[in-house]
């Protein structure tokens, strides 16, 4: 037998002491930045690793080729990035902002499949917080159009907001439950006129008519005087009605 000399190679020298799984598991961490990983479900990613996790700037191709660009954390989206879809053999836009544990969280743009679009903020997933949402139109700027400029909760309409109609009108006042609940102005810009009233679960309970410009007397289609004998206090017990039932709507 050769002696051991030390410093030379020897079968016992060059016999790795780790289990052979062990060697393979090193070898298979990923760490900081790598070419393209792909798993056995289809999806594959491009980017910055850490602790084997996406974490940094990455892209991800999922299964049904919709993809994932920007920022990671601990295997989640987590920062700034855009969502897109493949459709027809391209890619679009379906999201593009803030991201917070894998989930819209901050300030994002969303493109609908019908084209409606909201431009606001987000909590887990959903519009919460003040945003503005276009309904058909141009998506750009909403012209054509429904617009709503005010705050959201739970991804619905809640608390005050102003939505501009198509048709020029205008409404200026509280939501809930995506519904006009509680005071709120209408205006007719057509005819002039506006309502000044209480709205409870998308209706009108209570409120007075009034021109947007006061007209000259004897204008055709103009209001005609208010007859009843106190108009004041019939205002009141109303708007006090509905008032409990707009409480009870929330």
């Amino acid at each position: 037998m050769p002696p051991n000399i030390p410093g030379t190679l020897t079968a016992q020298s060059l016999r790795s002491k780790d289990p052979l799984w062990r060697t393979a598991d090193q070898k298979a961490q990923k760490e900081g930045p790598h070419h393209t990983v792909y798993w056995t479900t289809g999806e594959r990613y491009q980017g910055a690793w850490k602790d084997n996790k996406k974490h940094g700037k990455g892209t991800v191709i999922y299964k049904n080729s919709d993809k994932y660009e920007g920022d990671w954390a601990d295997d989640m989206r987590h920062g700034l990035g855009t969502l897109w879809l493949f459709r027809d053999g391209k890619y679009i836009v379906r999201y593009n902002g803030e991201w917070r544990h894998d989930q819209p969280n901050g300030h994002g743009t969303y493109f609908a499949d019908n084209g409606d679009t909201y431009e606001g903020e987000w909590h887990n997933g959903k519009r919460h917080g003040k945003g503005r949402a276009v309904y058909g139109g141009r998506p750009v700027d909403g012209f054509g159009g429904d617009v709503y400029e005010g705050y959201f909760e739970d991804d619905v309409k809640s608390g005050p907001g102003t939505l501009m109609y198509a048709n020029g009108d205008v409404y200026e006042g509280l939501w809930a439950n995506d519904k006009k609940n509680g005071t709120g102005t209408y205006f007719y810009m057509s005819k002039g006129k506006r309502f000044d009233g209480v709205w409870a679960d998308g209706c009108i309970k209570c409120g007075t008519y009034s021109e947007i410009h006061t007209p000259p007397p004897g204008t055709p289609g103009a209001l005609p005087p208010v007859e009843l004998r106190n108009p004041d206090k019939v205002l009141a017990e109303a708007t006090m009605e509905a008032a409990a039932q707009v409480a009870a709507n929330r």
